[in-house]
């Protein structure tokens, strides 16, 4: 227990917030400053060597499946207590699109961040190549979410695990290729920061997997959400109340990704550009003027072949996860928008009565379904 106790705060140091974001002031005092993960701007660090990520797939797996069944400190965070659960947890974390997205977000990391350091003489990674591997990372994160969304396990534990565990096997990748630079406190830092920039803006534009609610009721992680709430109202113009309405028009970062944007001068719109509806262009602009990354922060927009992959990963987002023993799923409602009583048939899935007075649909239909993408 002592052994996952020091694991779990050097991981709250690292990728946990609030607490990832609080840094100590070096210069003797006991003050400490914070260091929100940045929205916007380049991911470049400059070192002295340029050589890319060559870790084998085999030694991705070998060591995050070690640190997951021996260091992961999963109790400490779950106030569950239920070992099946805990099992089923591990488990779920060695599924192999695990170590395949270790594996695709480590190149996507080199190329954003280290491969400014190579020679101009040497090949870099052209724009068709870093959407390829863009597209390929949100089609296997948005596969893992379906299938944990919808069980509250799985949206308190499961994902934030998983978003954890990505980002030690992306740390633990760069450990076994650049030792020297990730030997030294300051770099090791600047890649840890990097790692938590990449993945905030591909996947968790709110950081919502990157907390844990056990974590977040201790009195320290309480000071330091107010000091950032303080912080993001003072410096970033980004108060409570507006962040509030930036989420309440919030897409998922799978659709933000799959609209993209027209070019990078383009990114205040976050995507908004490049659709026709205007409905859309408006809750996409109210969605990214109070706090969320543009869409195309990260890397150029997909090309139309990535585009239709996402749109279908999207669609199929919309379909039902299959059900989970033992799971609370959302209460029915019947066609007047209560709860049925015994013997009562309630509303089909997928059509509320609220949606059907929008949509035409009849309560008791079936939900249309809907078209499917040209190949």
């Amino acid at each position: 227990r002592d052994q996952h106790q020091k694991e779990l705060e050097r991981l709250k140091a690292k990728f946990i917030l609030p607490f990832a974001c609080e840094r100590i002031v070096s210069d003797g005092r006991e003050d400490s400053e914070l260091c929100p993960w940045p929205l916007e701007g380049p991911l470049d660090l400059v070192v002295p060597f340029s050589e890319p990520i060559r870790v084998s797939s085999d030694d991705v797996q070998r060591h995050t499946t070690q640190w997951i069944r021996y260091s992961l400190p999963l109790a400490l965070l779950t106030s569950k207590r239920d070992e099946r659960i805990l099992l089923g947890v591990r488990e779920t974390l060695e599924q192999a699109q695990v170590f395949r997205l270790i594996g695709l977000l480590s190149h996507v990391l080199y190329w954003l961040a280290l491969g400014i350091n190579r020679p101009l003489n040497q090949q870099s990674l052209t724009e068709t190549a870093l959407s390829v591997l863009f597209t390929s990372v949100h089609e296997i994160w948005s596969g893992f979410e379906k299938e944990n969304r919808d069980s509250p396990v799985g949206v308190s534990l499961v994902l934030p695990t998983f978003l954890l565990t990505v980002k030690h096997g992306i740390e633990r990748c760069f450990e076994l290729q650049y030792p020297s630079m990730m030997a030294v406190k300051e770099g090791r830092q600047q890649v840890v920061e990097r790692i938590n920039t990449l993945t905030m803006r591909l996947f968790d534009p709110d950081c919502t997997f990157a907390r844990f609610g056990k974590l977040d009721g201790t009195g320290q992680a309480i000071s330091l959400m107010k000091r950032l709430d303080m912080y993001m109202a003072s410096t970033l113009g980004f108060t409570k109340a507006k962040r509030l309405c930036g989420l309440a028009h919030r897409s998922t970062p799978l659709v933000r990704a799959a609209l993209g944007a027209v070019d990078v001068g383009a990114t205040w719109a976050g995507g908004a550009a490049g659709c026709s509806d205007y409905r859309t262009r408006t809750m996409l602009v109210h969605s990214d003027v109070w706090g969320a990354p543009p869409a195309a922060s990260v890397a150029p927009p997909p090309k139309s072949e990535g585009q239709q992959i996402l749109l279908r990963a999207a669609l199929s987002r919309l379909a039902s996860a299959p059900p989970v023993p033992g799971q609370i799923g959302r209460p029915q409602t019947t066609p007047g928008g209560r709860r049925p009583k015994r013997g009562e048939p309630p509303c089909p899935s997928g059509v509320s009565a609220r949606s059907s007075k929008r949509s035409g649909i009849a309560p008791g239909t079936a939900a249309p379904r809907l078209p499917a993408l040209p190949a």
